[in-house]
């Protein structure tokens, strides 16, 4: 930079850098772009929050039974055996995902 002036022929011959010219975008361009990035990113959250509900959902209904069948009074030591070791895996999963240990 020589007075406070770019030399652009300096920089399009760099071979770490590249030069182009592109033209701006337009404003109404932009704002439907950004409507439908937010649209799309509202709609990801949406899907995010569902899936995690149902997640959490079977989680319940599973970590429930296993509770039932460990608490019925006429369940054999099989049935208990299955149902803690479910619930075993159901619960250090949990706390492996609060805690964000997962294996990868």
């Amino acid at each position: 930079m020589k007075d406070g002036k770019l030399d652009l022929n300096d920089l399009a011959n760099r071979p770490d850098h590249q030069l182009s010219i592109v033209p701006r975008e337009d404003p109404s361009e932009r704002a439907v772009r950004h409507d439908i990035e937010k649209a799309d990113a509202a709609h990801r959250r949406q899907i995010n929050l569902l899936l995690h509900l149902v997640a959490f959902v079977v989680i319940g209904v599973a970590l429930g039974l296993c509770v039932w069948t460990i608490l019925r009074p006429y369940t054999t030591a099989d049935d208990k055996k299955w149902a803690t070791t479910l619930m075993t895996g159901v619960v250090l999963g949990l706390l492996g995902y609060i805690t964000g240990r997962a294996s990868k």
